[in-house]
C-alpha cells in the first residue's frame, strides 16, 4: 500500500519496524568492525594484547538494568541498554593477584558453544559514606 493511503497507526508502526532494522543493521555493522583485527584502524586504537592462562572468579554487581528490546524471534532477543554491565574480577599474573573492576564491552560464540567476553578495566567505585 502506498504511504499515502495509510493511516497514522500504520505509518507509525512502519517507523518503529523500520528502526529496528536499522539498530539490528547497525549492531552488525559495528560487529564485523570490531571483528576485524586486521585492520589499521583497529590496530592503532587498540592496546598491546598479551596471552594469559588463569583462571578468573567474576562478580556481577547488577541491579535491575532497564534495556531496549531491538528485536525478537523464536530463538531469542536482542536489546540495548544505556547502563554499563559491571563487574568485579579477580584472576592471578605471574603470581600475583589482580582485582579490577570492569564493563561488559562485547560477547562472542565460539564455534564449541563457549563464549568469548571482552571487558573494559574501568575505575573502581568509591565505597559509600556511612
Amino acid at each position: 500500500m502506498k504511504d499515502d493511503r495509510k493511516n497514522k497507526t500504520q505509518l507509525i508502526r512502519e517507523l518503529e519496524e523500520m528502526r529496528a532494522r536499522v539498530s539490528v543493521l547497525e549492531a552488525e555493522n559495528a560487529e564485523l568492525k570490531a571483528g576485524s583485527d586486521n585492520s589499521v584502524t583497529n590496530m592503532a586504537q587498540r592496546s598491546a594484547r598479551k596471552e594469559i592462562r588463569t583462571h578468573i572468579e567474576f562478580i556481577a554487581d547488577f541491579d535491575v538494568i532497564e534495556a531496549r528490546a531491538v528485536n525478537i524471534s523464536d530463538g531469542g532477543i536482542s536489546f540495548e541498554t544505556d547502563e554499563d554491565l559491571p563487574f568485579e574480577m579477580r584472576f592471578e599474573m605471574s603470581g600475583q593477584p589482580h582485582y579490577h573492576r570492569a564493563s561488559l564491552v562485547w560477547v562472542k560464540r565460539l564455534p564449541d558453544g563457549g563464549y568469548r567476553f571482552g571487558l573494559m578495566f574501568t575505575r573502581p567505585e568509591a565505597f559509600p559514606a556511612f
